[in-house]
């Protein structure tokens, strides 16, 4: 049986990869088109500064009858940060959290602690999506960055990623088949579309509407994804098998996936809420000239030091970190202020000394 909610991932007749999500049975939430690994990249590259917050300041409450409304309307709270920011992160953590706290109470002694246990999983929940955050920036970083370590060949630094973190090789992503409208030997979405957009669910109204365009019924295979940490390693994996890369966009200096063999230096994200990076970085950066393409690179590298610094701590306790190891904190901190720097510096607004200045560390 399904667990909801959940995420079907078809391959459609146009060669297009499509995402269905349900929060509920028979109920489509939200569908769309994709090139796989644009969410892996988003989730790799989001703010979770007020998230990081609002849990540690959920954590500090004493977790009694007393604090019950309080807690529970906080762990809500912290997940509602992200909600907008990402298009199915937000989904499977609220998701889940309904979950966890809807299970029934079986146990007839110690009730109240029965009652506020599943407030601990929740909060480990929201745990877990900082840590499965590291892990994703390793492995994008290690796997996926070919201008990394450009030294080391890929399957080197698969094997390394993989040793590294075990688990996150072994998730298992369902494939499951299901009757569904066939055309050219794939699902045939248009119908599929009508189907929920529709609400049909009579058979002999499905049948009806498969046979009008497509080529019939056939059973059809579709991945099922059942939580977040199966979206992320089915994105990451299926970016490895086809061989879909990632580059820092010039503007922004945020990943984005290079959906093709061509040159790309900039990405489609909106450049200080107005036209994207891809639409102004190459006159930007022709206006800064090549003093300013050497400023940049500079920045680049001391981003790469810093980073380095966060890569070293990620698997050390706190009586193992030496003075130049930075924690996540540390470091989502100084890459919240190097990426304001770098956006100053070229809007014009700080020289190139300055922003360099900026982001140093000792």
């Amino acid at each position: 049986m399904e667990q909801y909610p959940c995420i079907k991932i078809f391959e459609g007749s146009d060669k297009l990869i499509y995402s269905m999500a349900y929060a509920y049975p028979n109920k489509v939430t939200q569908y769309a088109q994709k090139f796989i690994g644009n969410g892996l990249i988003e989730f790799v590259e989001m703010d979770f500064e007020e998230y990081r917050n609002l849990l540690i300041e959920t954590k500090s409450i004493p977790l009694t009858m007393e604090n019950y409304q309080t807690i529970r309307n906080k762990i809500f709270d912290v997940a509602q940060t992200i909600s907008g920011n990402h298009r199915y992160v937000y989904f499977f953590l609220v998701g889940l959290l309904n979950n966890i706290l809807k299970e029934p109470i079986h146990a007839q002694n110690e009730f109240e602690n029965a009652l506020l246990h599943p407030f601990a999983t929740c909060l480990e929940e929201l745990d877990h999506i900082l840590d499965l955050q590291e892990v994703c920036t390793k492995a994008v970083t290690t796997c996926l960055d070919k201008e990394n370590r450009s030294d080391t060949i890929m399957s080197q630094r698969l094997c390394e990623f993989v040793s590294e973190y075990p688990g996150f090789a072994e998730a298992t992503v369902k494939i499951k088949y299901e009757l569904l409208p066939k055309k050219n030997g794939k699902v045939d979405m248009e119908t599929m579309k009508d189907i929920h957009d529709w609400d049909l669910c009579e058979t002999d109204e499905l049948l009806e509407i498969m046979h009008q365009d497509g080529e019939g019924v056939s059973l059809m295979p579709y991945y099922l994804i059942e939580y977040l940490d199966e979206m992320l390693y089915f994105e990451f994996t299926d970016m490895l098998k086809n061989g879909r890369f990632v580059k820092r966009c010039k503007l922004c200096n945020r990943y984005f996936v290079l959906t093709d063999k061509r040159k790309r230096d900039f990405c489609d994200r909106p450049y200080n809420g107005g036209r994207t990076c891809k639409q102004v970085g190459a006159k930007l950066f022709y206006d800064k000239g090549v003093a300013g393409s050497t400023t940049l690179l500079a920045f680049l590298t001391e981003y790469n030091k810093v980073y380095s610094r966060r890569y070293r701590a990620v698997d050390k306790n706190e009586t193992e970190l030496s003075g130049k190891d930075m924690s996540a904190e540390e470091y989502a901190s100084w890459a919240k202020l190097a990426r304001q720097a770098r956006s100053d510096y070229l809007d014009g607004k700080i020289t190139g000394e300055e922003m360099l200045a900026k982001i140093k560390l000792e």
